[in-house]
């Protein structure tokens, strides 16, 4: 069994603030701890479509079907954070809530309209 959530949040491979999302992370030279782990996921040293003979035989396609959805996203609409503080929770898998006491999965995002974008 592989641990793919403990190996893309270690923090004794990517340091104190592991569990934080920071796209700007894999703009800037990755630390020597997460090259030295030797992970074997192909993709961004992340096990998130694990590796070798076992690896995601769609992570290109998944990639590619992002890539178009967030295009069509970004150019209609504005994406803002909330005020409310965001808890992870795990379930199977992990999935945002609004407090410790949330019991059903929330995105605390706030959605606008880009003038002239319909």
């Amino acid at each position: 069994m592989v641990g793919v959530m403990a190996s893309n949040t270690s923090k004794a491979i990517w340091g104190d603030d592991a569990y934080e999302w920071k796209p700007e992370r894999w703009l800037s030279p990755l630390p020597s701890t997460v090259s030295d782990a030797h992970i074997p996921g192909i993709y961004s040293n992340l096990m998130t479509f694990l590796g070798g003979g076992r690896a995601c035989i769609g992570f290109k396609f998944s990639q590619l079907e992002m890539k178009v959805v967030l295009s069509l996203l970004l150019s209609k609409f504005t994406f803002e954070l909330s005020d409310k503080p965001i808890m992870w929770n795990v379930g199977g898998v992990r999935y945002p809530t609004m407090g410790k006491d949330g019991r059903k999965p929330q995105m605390l995002l706030k959605v606008g309209l880009i003038k002239g974008s319909v």
